[in-house]
């Protein structure tokens, strides 16, 4: 089996007068991945290195040792994947395209036809099997190209996320309906803060801070290409995805509640934005 399945889930609870437990009328069950997690094939087909592969390879103390190189191979076996989706009735399929897998370098220079003709197989074989693709741009992968130059510490990196989006929408926007251009952005941004996390650039209160401006400007700017050049033609939508955590007080002292409070703005609110 090569897929990391983990299939999402939202209880909705119906009013008084109806039946509980119940999802809703167009609810879509489905399951999501990234890129790094399950295509393997981290160097094959003039694919370019990202932060994650340099990482691994270069930061085993901060890892268990094994590295995403092989991973689930799904860049080899997605027809399984896709059929495994298909026999678990699934509606819909996350999954992420790595930048580096499309533009080796990070910019348009170079654009790779290989990656692109992965993933419009991959779409397509989607949505032969009656499954809509829902495609997150970028999950923690950057090219390590772009690292090199501050990575999203680098408000620079605002254009080259808007011309990769273009290149995505381009290629895949008649297909794909729904879009989401970051993964969690507070969990991205303390690979500025800490070793732990890809690119290991510990820079707590600078780099993290850094890196949130650029990622919030660079969601807008996709959202507002989207609107503006490819919304009427394409029809779809553009998102972007936040964790959070269960943050409680851990008494109910004044005190306790305004740290819990503290600790949900610094992992959503400074990115979720009104």
């Amino acid at each position: 089996m090569s897929l990391l399945i983990a299939l999402t889930a939202v209880l909705a609870v119906t009013s008084a007068q109806t039946a509980t437990n119940r999802f809703p009328d167009g609810f879509l069950f489905g399951a999501v991945t990234s890129a790094y997690q399950v295509e393997g094939a981290w160097n094959e087909d003039v694919k370019g290195e990202s932060i994650q592969d340099y990482f691994f390879h270069n930061h085993p103390e901060y890892t268990t040792g094994d590295t995403g190189d092989v991973a689930c191979d799904s860049y080899h076996k997605y027809q399984e994947d896709v059929q495994m989706l298909r026999a678990l009735n699934a509606d819909v399929y996350r999954f992420s395209i790595s930048w580096s897998r499309v533009l080796p370098t990070g910019d348009v220079d170079v654009i790779n036809q290989a990656g692109i003709d992965y993933y419009n197989n991959l779409i397509n074989d989607l949505l032969a099997n009656g499954i809509q693709p829902l495609v997150t741009m970028y999950h923690w992968d950057l090219p390590q190209a772009l690292q090199y130059i501050g990575g999203w510490s680098n408000e620079l990196l605002v254009d080259y996320f808007v011309e990769y989006a273009r290149i995505l929408f381009e290629n895949f926007g008649d297909r794909v309906k729904w879009w989401i251009t970051i993964n969690a952005p507070a969990g991205l941004v303390n690979g500025y803060a800490v070793n732990e996390v890809a690119p290991s650039q510990p820079a707590s209160g600078i780099g993290d801070y850094l890196a949130t401006h650029t990622v919030i400007k660079a969601h807008a700017r996709v959202w507002h290409l989207y609107d503006e050049q490819y919304r009427a033609s394409q029809n779809g939508s553009v998102g972007i995805t936040f964790e959070m955590d269960g943050l409680e007080p851990l008494t109910n002292s004044t005190e306790d509640a305004e740290a819990a409070e503290r600790a949900r703005q610094f992992q959503v609110g400074t990115v979720a934005l009104p």
